[in-house]
């Protein structure tokens, strides 16, 4: 409390402050939220955007589109898969023989740290089948064990493979060398100087042997993937009658694929309208884009994505319409599954060529015509580009930047409010300070007066 006026003149001034401080301070935060609030909206966008780019990038590659299934009446001998553009229709195969990779025993030995050949020296031979590879010979020293043996093998680089196998009964630990590979040209012979090791044949080195519509083939390995295009042949077992397989269009990827497509920017238009609502009940983005021009120019240049026709078109397909994807009175989109599935039942090879102008890898191209997915990404990707770099052409982006610069400038405001109003508040404080203390004076004047008079009042009684 002032001691001459009993007024509380701290509170007083801290009153008088707040007074001026608080209408500029609200003023200021209406436009520092208004900015958050643009912020937010503009990353519901950003994500939407990319959401619908990432629906667009799963239909503009021609390899990811031309998917196959196949059938088979026994897999018992082998198994078929189908990628990309196969053969469409039946096959006859027919499994003769499977490859078969060598492999020799030795004889056993009570323990892998028994010794081979007591105290003489011995060494070993392997000459592979194909001319191609180089002949191992590897010298043992008296004492040399089983073990031994083994890493010498395995370290020398060849193409095969040595290990220790308990087979059980008398001396059960036999080494077993075995081909790397399988087919006839990836045999090999093995040799010892003193006959000790003696190695005999397990399995020989053997060729798969098929018969595939008719033409029979000879194969070094048991993964066919030249006998039918795109079809991969995993052969087990040999069959004494053919298997037919059947290799059919496989449609169902593409349609999940565009029923995806249709829902992001069913999101997309759903998030553009929440924004730019200010009625809407969404508490996080409702309203926060209300009036702003980016809305219109957003779905006029994303919706002609939908519309538009094809910058590679077929003669049947020409755009999304043919698909049976068509805009509804609300600006969504909706797909008629009769119509699309129809499409592509009889116009499959079309609707990939509209699509993905029949680029495999739209990525590593430099072509200017990339088909309805191919364009799409190529502006998607501009329009929801989050990187800082000076080359970002996003109007999102630059919407957000702004608003973030605006931000720090209001922040610099705030601030500068704060020194000003820390100023005036002391200035009122000083101020009231000495009104207080004039009028403590005035009170203690008006105390001796008081005393004086009624002194002067008790003489004249």
């Amino acid at each position: 409390m002032g001691t001459g006026s009993g007024i509380d003149v701290n509170s007083l001034a801290q009153n008088l402050t707040d007074a001026t401080r608080v209408p500029q301070q609200q003023v200021i935060q209406a436009k520092i939220d208004k900015c958050n609030a643009t912020i937010s909206g503009d990353g519901a966008l950003l994500s939407s955007l990319a959401t619908l780019n990432t629906a667009f990038t799963a239909l503009e590659n021609s390899s990811s589109l031309e998917t196959a299934s196949v059938q088979s009446t026994d897999t018992s001998s082998f198994l078929a898969t189908a990628t990309g553009s196969a053969d469409i229709g039946f096959h006859s195969v027919l499994v003769s023989a499977v490859a078969t990779a060598q492999r020799n025993i030795s004889t056993g030995y009570a323990a892998g740290t028994t010794t081979v050949n007591g105290t003489t020296a011995f060494d070993i031979t392997i000459t592979p089948t194909d001319s191609d590879e180089s002949e191992i010979t590897l010298s043992f020293s008296s004492g040399a064990t089983v073990n031994d043996v083994i890493t010498a093998i395995n370290a020398a680089g060849g193409t095969m493979t040595a290990k220790l196998t308990d087979v059980g009964g008398t001396n059960p630990y036999k080494i077993v060398l075995s081909s790397n590979s399988t087919g006839s040209t990836n045999g090999f012979t093995i040799t010892d100087s003193s006959s000790v090791l003696g190695f005999s044949e397990l399995a020989a080195a053997g060729d798969a042997t098929l018969t595939v519509d008719g033409v029979t083939l000879t194969r070094s390995t048991n993964d066919i993937t030249d006998a039918i295009t795109d079809v991969t042949l995993n052969i087990f077992n040999a069959a004494t009658a053919a298997t037919y397989v059947q290799v059919s269009r496989d449609t169902t990827q593409l349609k999940s694929k565009i029923a995806t497509l249709v829902a992001a920017y069913n999101d997309l238009e759903k998030t553009l309208k929440t924004v730019s609502d200010a009625a809407s009940s969404d508490t996080a983005i409702g309203g926060t884009l209300v009036n702003d021009s980016l809305i219109s120019r957003l779905r006029d240049q994303v919706r002609t994505l939908m519309t538009d026709d094809s910058s590679s078109p077929g003669t049947s397909i020409t755009s999304f319409r043919d698909m049976g994807v068509t805009i509804q009175v609300d600006g969504t989109f909706a797909i008629d599954d009769t119509t699309l599935q129809a499409a592509l039942d009889s116009n499959f090879s079309e609707i990939v060529t509209a699509l993905s102008a029949d680029i495999s890898n739209q990525s590593a191209s430099t072509a200017t015509v990339r088909g309805l997915a191919g364009d799409a990404v190529e502006i998607l990707t501009a329009l929801a580009d989050t990187s800082s770099s000076a080359l970002n052409t996003s109007p999102v982006q630059a919407q957000i930047k702004g608003a973030k610069t605006r931000i720090l400038s209001y922040d610099t405001d705030i601030s500068n409010l704060d020194v000003r109003m820390t100023a005036l508040l002391e200035r009122y404080k000083q101020q009231f300070a000495a009104m207080d203390a004039l009028l403590g004076q005035i009170k203690s004047q008006q105390t001796g007066l008081t005393a004086t008079f009624a002194g002067l009042a008790a003489m004249y009684k």
